[in-house]
C-alpha cells in the first residue's frame, strides 16, 4: 500500500516538476530572445542612415558599443546586397551564415549560441540586416541552478510524502490487508460463510459491512447455483442421449433407403460367382473327359501353336470395352477372310473373348487346319477357366467392398474421443453404398487432392456425406451429374459436392438447416438431416455453406486441420 502511495505521489510530483522546469526554461529562453531583439532593433536603427549613405564607419562605431554587453560576442551589419557592411567580432569567432537567413528576421539556438537576425529599413525600403551571436553560457548556468533547486525541493517533498504515507499505512492499509487476507482464504477454501471483523464506522467500516453483505448474497446464490447446475447437468445428459438417438435414427433411416440397392449390389456379384462356378464345373468335366484324346489326336506341328494360343490367352489380363471389342473383331475378321478361314465371324468372336486380339497371323496354321473348329473350341474352354476365375475374383472383391462399406456405415458405436481418419475414405464408403442409385443415370466425377488425416468422429462424418449425397441424388431424380472435390484451403480441408438438380429456391435457402424443415413430400423426410449435418460439422469446429442456382447446387464443408495434421501436410508437400 505504502509503495503504491509513494509511486503515485512520485509520478504526480515528477509531472508537476517537469512541467515547471520546461515552462521556466522556455521563459528564460524567451527573455533572452526578447533582450537580444531589443539590442538588434537599437543597432538597426542607428545603422539605417549609414547603410543608406554607405558610411560604414558610423555603423562600426555603433557595433563597438556591444562591448558593454558581455553575452553578445558577434555583431554584423549586412547591406542590401548581403555583403558585410560593418562587423564586431573581437574573439574572431567562426561565423557560418546561410544567405537565405540574411534577408529574414528571426532567431534560433544552435551550438551554445542564440542567433538573431533583424532586417533594417530606411524610408520603408530594405537597407540591410543586423546579425547578433549571443552566448548562452549565462542561460545554461541559470538553468543548472534552477534544476538543482528543483531537485532539492523534490527530495524534500518526497521525504515528507514518505512520512505521511507511513501514517496513512496504519489508518488505511491494515484494515484493507485484513480484508484482502479474508478474501484469499475465502477463495482458497470456498467458505462464503466467513465474515470480516469490523473496527470502526468510518469509510473502511462501511466497506467491511458491504463486503460481509456481499458474502451473504454470494453464499445464497452459490447454493442456488449448485442446485441449478445439477438440474442443467441432468438435462444436458438427457439432451445428449436424445441427440444421439436422433442421429442414429436418421442414420438408420438413410440405411433403410439403401437396403434395396445394397441387396442388388450384393446379389449381382453372387450371381456372377454362381454362373462362373457352373462354367468352371462344365469346362472341367469336358476337359477331363476330352482333352487327353484331343491332344493325342492333334498333329505334332500344331501342338506347339495350340499351346502358344492357350498360354497367350491365359497370360493376357487386359479387359476390353465394348467399343474396343467391336474394333478388334472387325480387324480380325478381315485378316481371317484374307486367309480364307471358314466361319471367320464366329472365330473372331471367340478369339476376342479369349483376349487374343493382336498378332492373329501367329495362329493361322491352327485356324486353317481341318479340325480348326475343335481346336478353337478347346482353346476357348481352357481360357474360359481363366475368365471364370477372374469373374469370381472381381465379383468377390465387389461384394467384399460393399459389405465392408456397409459395416463401416452401420456401426452404431460412438466414441467420446476423436481419432485420426481420412475424409476421402468416408466419402468413398458412402459412394459405394449408393452405387446402385448412382449407376442408373448419375455421372459422378471425383477430384481428390492429397490431404492429411484429421482428428474427427468418422462415424458422424459418414452421416454428413450420406445426407448431402442422398439429397443430391434426390434433387437430380437419379439423372444428372455430381461433382465431388476434396482439397485443402489455408488451414481447412474443403469438401465440395455439386449436383445438377433443380436447385434450392432463394426464399427457403436460409431455412434448410433448421430442424424439421423439409422440401420432400410428407412421409419421405424427417426434416432433421441437414440440421444434424450442421451440428456435426460445428462439433468438429467446422463450417458448412450452400450455393445454389437452377441446375447447380454446391454444398461446401470446411473441416479444420489439426496442428499435427498440418505438419503432416507440409512435410508431404
Amino acid at each position: 500500500m505504502i509503495l503504491i502511495i509513494q509511486l503515485v505521489s512520485l509520478l504526480s510530483l515528477l509531472i508537476g516538476f517537469s512541467y515547471m522546469i520546461v515552462r521556466n526554461i522556455s521563459d528564460y529562453k524567451q527573455d533572452m530572445i526578447s533582450n537580444a531583439n531589443i539590442n538588434a532593433n537599437l543597432i538597426g536603427e542607428f545603422s539605417a542612415v549609414p547603410l543608406a549613405f554607405d558610411v560604414s564607419e558610423n555603423a562600426n562605431e555603433t557595433l563597438e558599443k556591444l562591448k558593454s554587453i558581455p553575452s553578445i560576442e558577434v555583431g554584423i551589419v549586412y547591406n542590401n546586397k548581403n555583403e558585410i557592411f560593418a562587423e564586431f567580432n573581437p574573439q574572431e569567432n567562426k561565423i557560418d551564415i546561410h544567405p537565405s537567413d540574411i534577408k529574414n528576421s528571426g532567431s534560433y539556438f544552435k551550438d551554445n549560441y542564440l542567433h538573431i537576425f533583424q532586417t533594417i529599413k530606411y524610408d520603408n525600403e530594405f537597407a540591410g540586416t543586423i546579425y547578433l551571436q549571443v552566448s548562452t553560457e549565462e542561460l545554461g548556468a541559470k538553468i543548472t541552478s534552477y534544476l538543482y533547486t528543483m531537485l532539492y525541493l523534490l527530495a524534500g517533498l518526497l521525504l515528507v510524502n514518505y512520512i505521511l504515507a507511513l501514517a496513512l499505512q496504519r489508518i488505511l492499509s491494515d484494515p484493507i490487508l485484513k480484508l484482502t487476507n479474508a478474501t484469499k482464504k475465502i477463495t482458497a477454501e470456498g467458505d462464503y460463510q466467513l465474515r470480516v471483523e469490523k473496527y470502526g464506522n468510518d469509510e473502511i467500516g462501511i466497506l467491511v459491512d458491504e463486503y460481509n453483505n456481499m458474502l451473504e448474497q454470494i453464499y445464497i446464490r452459490e447454493e442456488s447455483l449448485k442446485l441449478r447446475t445439477t438440474e442443467l447437468s441432468n438435462a444436458l445428459d438427457d439432451l445428449t442421449n436424445t441427440q444421439r438417438k436422433l442421429i442414429d435414427a436418421e442414420k438408420m433411416a438413410a440405411l433403410g433407403q439403401l437396403v434395396a440397392g445394397i441387396a442388388h449390389e450384393i446379389n449381382t456379384p453372387l450371381g456372377a460367382i454362381r454362373s462362373s462356378v457352373e462354367n468352371i464345373k462344365s469346362s472341367l468335366n469336358f476337359l477331363l473327359r476330352d482333352y487327353p484324346e484331343f491332344i493325342s489326336r492333334l498333329p505334332a506341328p500344331l501342338k506347339e501353336s495350340f499351346f502358344n494360343l492357350t498360354r497367350d490367352s491365359l497370360n493376357n489380363q487386359v479387359m476390353l470395352t465394348s467399343k474396343e471389342e467391336r474394333t478388334y473383331k472387325k480387324a480380325i475378321i478381315k485378316t481371317l477372310e484374307e486367309h480364307q478361314v471358314k466361319n471367320a465371324y464366329s472365330v473372331a468372336d471367340s478369339l476376342v473373348d479369349m483376349l487374343i486380339y493382336t498378332n492373329v497371323e501367329n495362329y493361322l496354321d491352327l485356324l486353317t487346319a481341318e479340325q480348326s473348329d475343335e481346336i478353337v473350341d478347346m482353346a476357348y474352354k481352357l481360357s474360359g477357366l481363366q475368365r471364370s476365375r477372374g469373374n469370381i475374383e472381381f465379383a468377390a472383391a465387389k461384394a467384399s467392398k460393399v459389405v465392408f462399406a456397409l459395416k463401416n456405415f452401420a456401426r452404431i458405436g460412438h466414441s467420446d474421443e476423436k481419432i485420426y481418419a481420412n475424409v476421402i475414405d468416408g466419402i468413398e464408403t458412402v459412394l459405394t453404398l449408393y452405387y446402385n442409385q448412382i449407376k442408373q443415370g448419375v455421372e459422378v466425377t471425383k477430384t481428390f487432392d492429397d490431404i492429411p488425416e484429421i482428428l474427427c468422429y468418422p462415424e458422424e462424418l459418414h452421416q454428413v456425406w450420406t445426407n448431402i449425397i442422398h439429397n443430391s441424388i434426390y434433387a437430380m431424380e437419379l439423372q444428372g451429374k455430381m461433382d465431388i472435390r476434396v482439397y485443402t484451403k489455408e488451414k481447412d480441408i474443403v469438401v465440395s459436392i455439386t449436383d445438377s438438380g433443380k436447385g434450392i429456391p432463394p426464399e427457403i435457402k436460409d431455412q434448410i438447416f433448421k430442424p424439421f424443415f423439409s422440401t420432400k413430400p410428407s412421409g419421405e423426410g424427417s426434416g432433421m438431416g441437414l440440421d444434424i449435418v450442421k451440428r456435426i460439422i460445428e462439433k468438429h469446429n467446422g463450417n458448412i455453406e450452400v450455393e445454389s442456382k437452377p441446375g447447380e447446387t454446391t454444398f461446401l464443408v470446411y473441416l479444420p486441420i489439426e496442428v499435427n495434421a498440418q505438419t503432416q501436410l507440409n512435410s508431404a508437400s
